[in-house]
């Protein structure tokens, strides 16, 4: 059964893949559509016998799509994947012939394939003949190649091996948004030129996808990896090359995954699947790389699957919590704000930090709805600082770039702001330069939404990124923080140090209050203190603790005075300066 998923987010189709591979004795292939009008007009709908609509958040965005499958005349029967049961209105606007409505708390495979059976059994498609040619490039699309692997693997069993190698081009939408659709389609042609000059004769380049394309490999056991390997490095070779898009020079990259069939019992989709696996591996290597698939890659890929639930659960359980590091002023060792950190207390692994699970809440877009949980506990923190006398220290909170993308984050942030009654200044936002390099005007038009509501600005992990002075002055950023792994080394690496000093000097120049993070030794500290850093934060002073402890950290008024090393750092630290200065 030929499925097509139109949803916002690819995590949504890893999950109905997951559950379509569940139903037993059962074939689906799945093909996932953006959310968005342009994927969709290039997506002949009618080719599938079912339209899965899964998670489209937007009203306008729906309205369109909805046109657009009313253009195709379309007749393909329609699941509605929905987290509650919409309006009858509803219901009927988006019918598309004979439709289901599943709940998204009660999604499982079984529940899934009562659903096909009963699209596929009560609606009569008309037969269309099948067009197996891609009409821009002229290879062969997605359905010939299938017909074409499914038969490699049928002749393969006696003595050979096949190989298939995924081509997925980096970035391509950027190209489209850039520079047109026009020459994004004389660059597909470009690149379909170079790769097939990488290719002997007998191999078939097909394009299965707006920017991916395949190629199958047969030979002996013994070579087809090889084989295989000498052609991707060949294809690696002749995309370093850049290209003419638009009377521009362009560097395109590409990532690629390889799976060879070893298992005679593994199927065209679950072959598919390997290599799809290997390319998503690639993608992390950052452009022009490859990764054969191994069976680890589908162990951690059931582990994401796992987490990503259990992450949405847990927001609704409320099992997160927040921990806050202090922020010293070194020049009277008094707290003066914190930094928010998450924590999950996880019911069976115990608390996890960030790292544990950030990563595939930015996957997944689920730390949308995680960062506004962040913001709203923070801000309720902050209204309890207040009503104990504490009104003077602030909150500063992680900002994914994905929190950018919301249009309504700007909105939502000023309604919590509001609820929670805090004070201008109270509130911090740190971002990373990666952040503003991603959304780029996205990011610098709600930065300036955003201190206009009272809201302070930082720049996390500073040195690690590319933003260029230029633009860190155009923005309302009111505070650098040097990141840990500059400050780690500072009083043995020389480099380290001439760096530290400079981005001291650079965010006084701007006007600008500079933090240093990861402080662990006193001698870190009398450096910083030394070259007039503001404040910082570290391990030295204080690890990251629970909001009650950090409470009793605010009211013990003689808290870092207790500690004999820290005061006999700064009694010799003291000394030091005075030196220094007479």
């Amino acid at each position: 059964m030929h499925v097509l998923l139109i949803a916002e987010q690819k995590a949504e189709f890893r999950l109905i893949k997951h559950l379509l591979d569940g139903i037993p004795g059962e074939s689906h292939q799945l093909t996932w559509c953006q959310a968005d009008l342009k994927s969709l007009a290039s997506t002949d709908v009618n080719q599938f016998q079912v339209l899965i609509w899964g998670k489209v958040q937007n009203q306008n965005v729906s309205k369109m799509i909805l046109a657009e499958l009313k253009r195709q005349q379309s007749l393909v029967p329609v699941i509605i994947i929905t987290d509650e049961v919409p309006k009858k209105g509803d219901i009927e606007a988006i019918e598309q012939g004979h439709s289901d409505i599943l709940l998204r708390s009660c999604l499982s495979s079984s529940v899934l394939s009562r659903g096909l059976h009963f699209v596929a059994n009560t609606t009569t498609l008309p037969v269309k003949e099948a067009d197996t040619t891609d009409p821009l490039t002229g290879l062969s699309n997605r359905q010939q190649f299938r017909e074409y692997l499914k038969a490699s693997l049928s002749k393969a069993v006696a003595v050979d091996s096949v190989g298939l190698l995924l081509v997925d081009i980096d970035q391509f939408k950027k190209v489209n948004d850039s520079y047109g659709e026009r020459a994004g389609d004389q660059l597909i042609k470009e690149i379909v030129n170079r790769i097939e000059g990488c290719l002997s004769n007998h191999q078939m380049l097909s394009r299965i996808g707006g920017n991916e394309f395949a190629v199958v490999f047969q030979n002996s056991i013994s070579t087809v990896k090889e084989e295989v390997r000498i052609r991707v490095e060949n294809i690696l070779d002749a995309m370093s090359k850049p290209f003419s898009v638009a009377d521009h020079l362009v560097k395109i990259s590409v990532s690629m995954g390889i799976a060879i069939h070893t298992d005679m019992s593994l199927s065209v989709d679950g072959l598919l699947s390997h290599a799809d696996l290997a390319v998503q591996r690639s993608k992390k290597e950052k452009g022009n790389s490859y990764q054969f698939y191994t069976k680890d890659m589908s162990i951690a890929s059931r582990k994401i699957l796992k987490l990503e639930a259990e992450i949405r659960l847990a927001i609704r359980r409320e099992e997160f919590e927040l921990y806050y590091q202090p922020c010293i002023d070194i020049s009277n060792n008094t707290i003066v704000g914190v930094e928010a950190l998450i924590r999950w207390n996880h019911p069976s692994r115990g608390l996890l930090p960030p790292s544990e699970f950030i990563a595939i809440a930015e996957e997944s877009s689920l730390i949308v709805p995680l960062g506004y949980w962040v913001i709203h506990s923070a801000c309720q923190h902050l209204s309890s600082l207040a009503a104990e006398g504490f009104g003077d220290v602030n909150v500063a909170v992680n900002v994914s770039f994905k929190q950018f993308q919301d249009k309504k984050f700007v909105q939502t942030v000023d309604n919590i702001i509001r609820k929670n009654k805090i004070t201008p200044g109270r509130l911090e936002f740190e971002l990373t330069e990666t952040t503003m390099m991603i959304e780029g005007e996205s990011v610098d038009k709600n930065l300036k939404l955003l201190n206009q509501l009272g809201i302070s600005i930082s720049l996390d992990d500073f040195g690690t990124g590319y933003s260029s002075f230029a633009h860190i002055q155009r923005l309302p950023i009111s505070t650098l923080k040097i990141d840990r792994s500059f400050v780690s080394s500072v009083t043995n690496n020389d480099d380290d140090a001439v760096i530290v000093k400079a981005i001291i000097n650079l965010a006084h120049s701007l006007n600008m209050k500079i933090i240093a993070e990861g402080v662990e030794t006193a001698d870190q500290l009398e450096f910083l203190c030394r070259n007039y850093c503001d404040q910082v934060q570290g391990h030295y002073f204080s690890r990251a603790v629970s909001f009650p402890d950090f409470c009793r950290l605010l009211a013990h008024d003689n808290f870092f005075q207790s500690h004999t090393e820290l005061q006999e750092a700064q009694r010799t630290l003291t000394g030091k300066v005075i030196d220094a200065v007479t």
